[in-house]
C-alpha cells in the first residue's frame, strides 16, 4: 500500500494522516463512491474510489462514530459509504454476541494447518501462498497483498471465492492468510466475511466469483485467464446461540489512587486517554504480538509507526507512559505495577480477537496479584451492538431509528 509506506518513511503522524484522508474523501470522492466503489483500479491508483481509512479504523486511530458524524455534517453524503462503515460496527457486535464462533475458528485454523501438510491439497495450498497458481488475477493479488498489505474489497471477495470453490481449500486457512497480511486485519470483519463467502454465515447464501465479474470490475486488466473447474463445496452451516456482552456500564477511574491506563495496539484511541487524564495516571502501551500469527513485515512496520505516533502524542501532552511486550510473559509488567504500588488498572473494552485472548490471561495474573482491572465500553458501541443479534439490514434499520 504505497500511501502507508510513504508515511512510514516520512514519519507522518497517523492521526493527522487519517484526518487528511477522511477530509479528502469527503471533498473529492464521496459523491462518486456508490458508482465506482466496486471497481478495483489496481496498484496504480488503489484508492481512486474508496477512502483508504480501514487500517486506521482497525487500530482505533479514527472511530466509526466520528466518521459517521463527519459524513453527516458534510455537504455531500453517501448512503453506500455509511452502510460500509456500519458493516464494520455490525461485524464487531455480531461476533461479540456469538463469541463461540471465534473459539471454533481458532480451533479449526490449528486443525487445518496440521491437516493440510498431509493432504492432497498441499501442493495447491503451497502454490497459492507463493502466488504460483498460474491463475493471473489470483497470483497478482497474492503479490500485491504481501507487498502492500492491501486488497480492494471486491478483490478480497474474488480471492476468497476462488480459494474455497475453485481451489477447494479450507476457508479458515484463507482467513488466517488475510489476517497475517492485511494492514486492516480485524478479527470480526475478516472471520465473518470469509464465513459469508463460504456460505456458512448467512444460511443459503454463498459467493461464487465469475470471470465476467472479475473482468468487468477489474477494468479488464486480466486478459486471458481461465478459472479452474468449480468444485461442489457445501460446508455445514452451524447455528450459534446469542450470548450477552459482559462490560461494566458504570466504570469510573478512581482518581484518588495511582492507576494505569492500558492501551492496546489494535485500539490506539488517544481521545480515550485524553478524556481520562489525571495526575495519578500512567499510560501503558501493551505490545500484544500473537505468536501463532506470522504478521508480514509491511504490517509490522505500519503497526510500529502507529505505536510511535501514539507515544509522540503522549509526549506532546506530557503524559507519563511506559511500554511492555506481553506476548511471551506478564512478569515484567506485573512486577512494575507492584513496585510502583499501582493496584488499579483500566482499559477501553477489548473486542473479541487475539488481543482479548491474551488480555484475559493477563487479567487472571493481575487478579492473582491483587491488582484491580476495569474496562470501559464506549456508549456508541453499547447502543449499536445491542442491534447485532440478527441480520445486517435489521441492524441498520434499528441504527437509523436511533442515530438519524
Amino acid at each position: 500500500m504505497i500511501i502507508f509506506v510513504k508515511n512510514i518513511v516520512a514519519n507522518i503522524n497517523v492521526y493527522n494522516d487519517a484526518e487528511k484522508i477522511l477530509n479528502k474523501f469527503l471533498l473529492n470522492k464521496i459523491t462518486s463512491y456508490s458508482q465506482y466503489r466496486n471497481f478495483d483500479f489496481g496498484l496504480s491508483d488503489p484508492y481512486k474510489a474508496v477512502s483508504g481509512l480501514s487500517p486506521y479504523i482497525s487500530r482505533g486511530i479514527i472511530k466509526e462514530q466520528y466518521i459517521l458524524k463527519k459524513v453527516k455534517e458534510n455537504k455531500n453524503t453517501s448512503d453506500k459509504f455509511i452502510q460500509e462503515v456500519l458493516w464494520r460496527s455490525y461485524w464487531k457486535g455480531w461476533l461479540e454476541m456469538h463469541n463461540k464462533v471465534w473459539l471454533d475458528y481458532k480451533s479449526n485454523v490449528d486443525y487445518q494447518i496440521m491437516k493440510i501438510y498431509k493432504s492432497d491439497l498441499y501442493e495447491i495450498y503451497n502454490n497459492a501462498l507463493k502466488g504460483q497458481t498460474d491463475l493471473e488475477p489470483f497470483d497478482k493479488w497474492i503479490i500485491q497483498l504481501k507487498k502492500t498489505g492491501y486488497l480492494h474489497n471486491h478483490s478480497r471477495m474474488w480471492f476468497a471465492s476462488i480459494w474455497i470453490y475453485y481451489f477447494g481449500l479450507p476457508w479458515e486457512l484463507g482467513a488466517n492468510f488475510f489476517y497475517e497480511n492485511l494492514l486492516d486485519a480485524d478479527a470480526a470483519s475478516n472471520t465473518l466475511s470469509w464465513k459469508w463467502v463460504a456460505g456458512i454465515q448467512t444460511l443459503g447464501k454463498k459467493y461464487i466469483a465469475t470471470k465476467e465479474n472479475i473482468m468487468k470490475y477489474s477494468l479488464t486488466k486480466y486478459k486471458d485467464f481461465i478459472l479452474p473447474k468449480l468444485k461442489d463445496i457445501n460446508l455445514d452451516y452451524k447455528t450459534y446461540e446469542v450470548n450477552k456482552i459482559n462490560y461494566n456500564k458504570k466504570a469510573v477511574i478512581n482518581k484518588s489512587k495511582k492507576n494505569a491506563l492500558f492501551v492496546l495496539e489494535n485500539n490506539l484511541n488517544f481521545n480515550f486517554v485524553k478524556n481520562n487524564l489525571n495526575k495519578e495516571l500512567i499510560v501503558i502501551l501493551l505490545r500484544t504480538d500473537c505468536l501463532s500469527i506470522k504478521k508480514n513485515i509491511v504490517s509490522r512496520k505500519f503497526q510500529d509507526h502507529c505505536n510511535l505516533s501514539f507515544l509522540d502524542l503522549c509526549k506532546k501532552y506530557k503524559i507519563v507512559y511506559k511500554t511492555f511486550d506481553i506476548s511471551k510473559s506478564f512478569v515484567e509488567l506485573v512486577n512494575y505495577l507492584l513496585n510502583e504500588h499501582i493496584y488499579y488498572t483500566y482499559s477501553e473494552y477489548i473486542p473479541i480477537g487475539y488481543e482479548r485472548d491474551l488480555m484475559m490471561k493477563l487479567i487472571l495474573k493481575l487478579n492473582g496479584s491483587k491488582i484491580n482491572y476495569t474496562d470501559f465500553l464506549d456508549s456508541f458501541y453499547q447502543d449499536v451492538w445491542n442491534y447485532c443479534d440478527k441480520g445486517f439490514f435489521q441492524f441498520k434499520k434499528k441504527f437509523n431509528r436511533t442515530y438519524t
